[in-house]
C-alpha cells in the first residue's frame, strides 16, 4: 500500500465559525423546510400561474385599443387577445401605453416562467458539471463517502446534517441516490479509483474519505488512487477502507508498517463494519456479565444463535473471546447453532476458526424456520422440555425470517423470559419498531441496527480507537465486578453508553496513545479474528514493560496536570491534589506496578477487541530508558517542577485500572 495504515487515527467533528454555522443552518432549513414543500407545490403552483399569465393577458388584450392604420380604434377579440397572451411567453406582446394593469401583472409573470424553465433545462443537461463546479467553489474541509450501498448511504446521511458531504457512486442507476441527494447529499457518477474523479470530488481539499464500495480489492484501490492524489498536501487525508477479509486487513497492516510511507499527505485505517457491529451488539446485548458461581465451582453456559448470516459469525467469534476472559479451566461453554442451514454454519465456522472449539462445545440444530417445531420453541428446549439457554440472537438477512424466529423462541412458558437480541439493518425500521415496544411476548426480544450502529458518523470518524476504548473500559469493568464491586462503590461501573463523556475521553485518550506506545517497542497493531489458545500470547519483554509503564506513568501525569490537579504531600480528589504526581524514579513500587499492570493488560484488552500485537520485522530495540517519553517530564525534577514541566499531548488520558 502507498499509504501507511495507522491504527491512531481519529477524527473530530470539524470545527465552525459563526459564519460557517450560519450557513449550515440556512442550508438545513432550506433542505428541511423549504425543499420540500417547494417540491410537493412545484407543479401545480407553475401550473396555476402559468393560466394566471393567460387569463390576465386575455382580459389586459381585451382592454387594450388599438388604432388601425386607416385611423380607426379597434379592440382585439377573445382570440386575438388570447393569442397574444400566449406570446407573452416568449418576449412577445409588445403594446403602446397606457398598459392595463392585468396586462401588465402578466408582461411581468410571463418572463420569469419562461427563464426559470430555461434555467431548470440548462441544469438538467449539465447537473453533473454544475455540482462539480460547486464542489470546486463552495466545498472545503469535506467527507467524500465512495459507495453508496446501504452503509455508504446512511453514513453520508448522518454527516451531511454537520459538515458538506460528497458521494462518488459507479452505479448511475443506484436506487438510493434520490434519497442522498434530497437529503443534500452532492453525488457524483463515477468510479472512485480514478484520481480525475476523485479530483472533481474536491480531494484537494477534503479532511477523509471513506471506501464502501462493498468489494475489498476496490477500496483498497480507492485507499491507494486517494492516497497518490494527496501525495504533495501538506494537510493529511485520513482514509478509513472498509475490509470484509480480515486476513486482507492484516496482510495489509503488516505491508504497510514495513516501510515508511511515500505519500506523506495521506494516513490510512481499515476497519470491518460486522467485526465493529458485534462488539457494539454484545456490548448492549451481554451474553454474560460475570461468572454468576464462585471460582471454586464449575459454571457451564448455553447460548443459542439463530442464524449466522451478517453480523452472525462475528458474534460467535466476539462471544469466544468474551469467554475466554471470564472462564476457569472446568468451565463450558455450549453454542447451538440453529435454523435451515445449522449443519453447513457449523462446518464453515470450522473450516474458518479451527481454534473456535477450543472455546466452546459447538452444537448444530437443523430446523426450517417456519417449521412446526422451531415454531413451538424447540430451538430453546432440551428433550425433558427444560430451557438452558440464556441468551439467542438472531441473525437472519431477511427480516420476516427474524422476526417470526425472535416469536418462536418465546413459544414454551418455560422459555419466554430469555432474552432475545435479533440483529437488523436499522434499529429505527421496520420490525425492529415492533421488535422494541417491549409489550406482551415482545419484552424480553430487542432489535439492534447493525448497520445503523455500525456506520454512525460518531463512531466510524473516531476509526478503530474507538473500539479500543470501549474494549478498554469494558476489560476494567470485568475486572472490578470480579473483586464484587458494583455501581454503588464506583459511579464508573457501568455501561459505556453510561459513562460520563469526559471518562469516555479518557478512554479514546489513552486509545488514541496506544499506537505510540507500539511504535516506542518497534510492534505493530493487527487484527486477530480468533486466538489459538494453544499459541503462546504476546508478552513483553522487561526492558520493554519498564519503557511502557514509565510513558503511562507520563500520560497520567499529563492528563493531570491538564486537568488542573497538583503535586501534595497526600492525595486530595476534592482539592485535585496527588501524590503521585511527580518522576518515575520518585514513585514507589507499589505504585509503579499499577502502570506495569496497565501495561501487561493490553494483549488480553486487544484480543478482546478482535487486535493482536506483532513485532514489525525483525524486533527492535526499545528507546533508551533514560530519554523521557514524548510528552515526559526529566528525572531529578522536583514535583513541582516536573508538573510545570509535563506538555499536555493529545496522549493525555487515564486509564481506570492504572490509577485510583
Amino acid at each position: 500500500m502507498p499509504a501507511r495504515t495507522s491504527p491512531a487515527a481519529r477524527i473530530r467533528p470539524a470545527e465552525h465559525g459563526p459564519a460557517q454555522r450560519t450557513l449550515r443552518s440556512a442550508r438545513l432549513t432550506w433542505r428541511r423546510r423549504v425543499k420540500p414543500r417547494w417540491h410537493d407545490v412545484r407543479p401545480p403552483a407553475l401550473l396555476a400561474l402559468g393560466i394566471t399569465v393567460l387569463v390576465l393577458g386575455t382580459i389586459g388584450f381585451s382592454e387594450v385599443t388599438v388604432q388601425t392604420a386607416r385611423g380607426v380604434l379597434i379592440h382585439y377579440g377573445f382570440w386575438d387577445s388570447l393569442y397574444r397572451a400566449i406570446t407573452l411567453f416568449v418576449f412577445g406582446g409588445s403594446v403602446t401605453p397606457p398598459i392595463p394593469l392585468a396586462l401588465q401583472i402578466a408582461r411581468i409573470i410571463a418572463p420569469v416562467l419562461t427563464g426559470y424553465a430555461a434555467v431548470g433545462t440548462i441544469l438538467a443537461l449539465s447537473r453533473e458539471q454544475a455540482r462539480v463546479l460547486g464542489i470546486r467553489l463552495l466545498v472545503r474541509r469535506h467527507v467524500i463517502v465512495a459507495g453508496l450501498g446501504t452503509s455508504g448511504a446512511r453514513l453520508a446521511q448522518a454527516l451531511v446534517d454537520h459538515e458538506p458531504v460528497v458521494v462518488i457512486e459507479s452505479n448511475p442507476i443506484a436506487e438510493l441516490i434520490p434519497t442522498a441527494r434530497a437529503r443534500g447529499v452532492r453525488v457524483l457518477i463515477g468510479s472512485a479509483t480514478d484520481e480525475l474523479m476523485l479530483r472533481r470530488a474536491g480531494i484537494r481539499n477534503a479532511r477523509t474519505l471513506v471506501a464502501l464500495s462493498g468489494r475489498d480489492g476496490a477500496n483498497v484501490d480507492i485507499a491507494a488512487a486517494a492516497a497518490r492524489a494527496r501525495q504533495r498536501d501538506p494537510e493529511r487525508l485520513t482514509i478509513f477502507a472498509h475490509l470484509r477479509d480480515l486476513d486482507l486487513w492484516r496482510s495489509l497492516a503488516a505491508e504497510g508498517a514495513s516501510f515508511e510511507p511515500r505519500q506523506a499527505g495521506a494516513r490510512l485505517e481499515y476497519f470491518n463494519v460486522f467485526a465493529t457491529g458485534a462488539q457494539l451488539l454484545l456490548e448492549r446485548h451481554p451474553p454474560f456479565i460475570a461468572r454468576p458461581v464462585p471460582d471454586g465451582e464449575p459454571w457451564e453456559a448455553h447460548l443459542l444463535m439463530v442464524g449466522i448470516e451478517g453480523v452472525g459469525e462475528q458474534i460467535v467469534l466476539q462471544i469466544a473471546r468474551l469467554w475466554s476472559s471470564l472462564s476457569r479451566d472446568r468451565d463450558r461453554l455450549r453454542i447451538t447453532l440453529a435454523g435451515p442451514h445449522a449443519e453447513r454454519d457449523l462446518q464453515a465456522l470450522r473450516d474458518r476458526y479451527p481454534a473456535l472449539d477450543r472455546y466452546c462445545s459447538l452444537v448444530a440444530h437443523e430446523l426450517a424456520i417456519e417449521s412446526a417445531r422451531f415454531q413451538g420453541g424447540a430451538a430453546m428446549v432440551v428433550p425433558d422440555g427444560g430451557c438452558e439457554v440464556i441468551h439467542a440472537y438472531v441473525c437472519l438477512l431477511d427480516e420476516g425470517d427474524a422476526l417470526l424466529a425472535a416469536l418462536a423462541l418465546h413459544a414454551r412458558p418455560a422459555t419466554a423470559h430469555i432474552p432475545v437480541a435479533v440483529a437488523l439493518d436499522d434499529e429505527r425500521e421496520g420490525i425492529a419498531i415492533v421488535l422494541n415496544s417491549e409489550e406482551g411476548r415482545f419484552q424480553c426480544i430487542s432489535a439492534f441496527g447493525v448497520i445503523s450502529n455500525a456506520t454512525s458518523d460518531a463512531l466510524l470518524l473516531r476509526g478503530t480507537n474507538e473500539l479500543l476504548a470501549r474494549a478498554q473500559h469494558a476489560q476494567w469493568l470485568r475486572n472490578e465486578r470480579a473483586k464484587g464491586l458494583t455501581a454503588a462503590d464506583n459511579e464508573f461501573l457501568v455501561a459505556w453508553e453510561e459513562l460520563p463523556e469526559h471518562q469516555r475521553e479518557d478512554n479514546r485518550k489513552f486509545a488514541d496513545d496506544l499506537h505510540f506506545k507500539l511504535n516506542l517497542i518497534g510492534t505493530m497493531l493487527v487484527p486477530m479474528p480468533l486466538r489459538d489458545p494453544a499459541e503462546a500470547p504476546f508478552e513483553f519483554t522487561g526492558q520493554e514493560l519498564e519503557l511502557l509503564a514509565e510513558h503511562e506513568h507520563t500520560r497520567w501525569m499529563n492528563a493531570r496536570v491538564a486537568a488542573g490537579w497538583r503535586h501534595g504531600p497526600s492525595t486530595d480528589r476534592k482539592h485535585k491534589i496527588s501524590a503521585d504526581i511527580k518522576p518515575w524514579s520518585e514513585l514507589s513500587e507499589p505504585t509503579r506496578e499499577k502502570d506495569r499492570n496497565a501495561v501487561r493488560e493490553l494483549p488480553d484488552m486487544l484480543a478482546l477487541a478482535g487486535f493482536r500485537i506483532e513485532r514489525a520485522g525483525a524486533t527492535a530495540a526499545p528507546r533508551a530508558l533514560g530519554r523521557p517519553a514524548a510528552g515526559g517530564t526529566r528525572s531529578g525534577s522536583s514535583p513541582a517542577g516536573a508538573a510545570a514541566k509535563t506538555v499536555h499531548r493529545s496522549h493525555t488520558a487515564r486509564t481506570p485500572p492504572a490509577r485510583d
